[in-house]
């Protein structure tokens, strides 16, 4: 990937306008036009200013080829599915990967983050469930009686689950930003 499409990428990703972008890094639109055009390459302080938008370091803006054809975070996002087994292990089993991996780049610790973020959300949010079921304080859902209206709500999140993993993993095979919302950011 040349240099130019990087930076419209990442300013695409982030939803800034060259109009933005040109604010944020304090050039011209005519500069950012170009940039990203490849009819000039960003040097010096101009590239420092392109990759502090984006919170990078300048040499972070060249991506290696290794990185966009990994297959680590596709994996990453595999391995969540095992809460399906036992809903601790989809937080646990992407923890243990994610650590073990050495030399994770920025795009591979933000994905493992967000994947974990919301895996604790979930496994949280499905023992809150349980423990309602438990002491029999479920909240009804239309007609159905307390047990019913627990096993449905059980299912919705197991689904839920389910859905978002198969989701990220598409978008990760597809060297896209992984999507995992709502989390709580437990790991920053």
């Amino acid at each position: 990937m040349k240099l130019s499409e990087r930076i419209k990428e990442l300013r695409n990703q982030h939803a800034y306008s060259q109009d933005e972008m040109a604010r944020r890094t304090g050039l011209s639109l005519r500069t950012i036009q170009r940039i990203e055009s490849g009819e000039t390459e960003p040097r010096g302080d101009t590239l420092i200013r392109v990759a502090g938008v984006f919170d990078l370091k300048p040499d972070e803006l060249f991506i290696p080829k290794d990185e966009v054809r990994g297959n680590f975070i596709p994996v990453l996002n595999l391995s969540a599915l095992t809460f399906i087994i036992f809903p601790l292990l989809g937080f646990l089993t992407p923890l243990l990967i994610w650590l073990l991996k050495k030399d994770k780049t920025r795009t591979e610790e933000k994905a493992g983050r967000d994947l974990l973020n919301f895996q604790v959300t979930w496994g949280l949010t499905t023992c809150s469930v349980y423990v309602l079921g438990f002491f029999g304080v479920m909240i009804q859902i239309g007609k159905l009686g307390r047990p019913e209206s627990f096993l449905v709500s059980l299912l919705a999140l197991y689904l839920l689950n389910f859905i978002f993993i198969f989701f990220n993993i598409v978008l990760s095979i597809r060297n896209k930003p992984v999507f995992y919302q709502p989390a709580i950011p437990f790991l920053r």
